[in-house]
């Protein structure tokens, strides 16, 4: 029992570094990691334990969280790039597109789902998240009537494609009252089997 005891302390030193950890796992599934060569999961996975969440606390307002989301997104990146040096399938958009998929779902993980945080954190560094942008994504905003300067992920290959999609999102998700990461739970509904008789889908 002694020795139970003295791993339940261990954990207890560690857990924070375990949700870390855990919310990497959790991202980097078949569906994220499949687009990858060989031996990008490892890396990722590491990079995104070191990933800065502390410092979300300290950030005030959006423009402050896009500069900390660009600094921990060309951390991800630099991994992304060199382990898929030739992977034409995610060119030109490895940063802009793969990246910040992998990304914004990684601080979705930690900020929505890991409790992590603390409430009253969670609500204000919600409204700040962006939304990952994905084929399903894609899909539902086209459906939406949304035009995108892009089809598929790989092709968001600038900055300016990827903020473009998340003001858009950001101005109808405001006037809705709910932070734009929101519409990512149509990844919620796409695995249902049927939702209605009018599926979004």
């Amino acid at each position: 029992m002694k020795l139970l005891e003295k791993e339940f302390k261990r954990i207890k030193l560690d857990h924070n570094e375990a949700l870390k950890a855990t919310a990497a796992r959790v991202v980097l599934g078949s569906s994220v990691i499949r687009v990858f060569q060989k031996g990008t999961k490892e890396k990722l996975m590491s990079v995104l334990a070191r990933v800065g969440i502390d410092g979300l606390c300290k950030i005030k307002n959006q423009r402050q969280f896009k500069l900390w989301f660009e600094k921990e997104l060309n951390k991800v990146a630099v991994v992304v790039r060199k382990t898929n040096r030739a992977n034409c399938r995610i060119y030109p958009g490895y940063k802009w597109g793969h990246s910040t998929k992998v990304l914004t779902l990684h601080i979705r993980e930690m900020v929505l789902k890991s409790r992590y945080f603390k409430d009253k954190e969670v609500k204000r560094i919600s409204s700040w998240l962006y939304t990952p942008i994905d084929s399903i994504a894609i899909k539902r905003l086209r459906k939406l009537g949304v035009k995108l300067p892009f089809n598929k992920i790989k092709d968001i290959r600038t900055p300016k494609m990827f903020y473009g999609a998340q003001d858009i999102l950001a101005k109808s998700a405001i006037k809705a009252n709910v932070p734009r990461i929101w519409f990512d739970d149509n990844w919620g509904y796409r695995i249902k089997s049927k939702i209605s008789s009018e599926a979004i889908f």
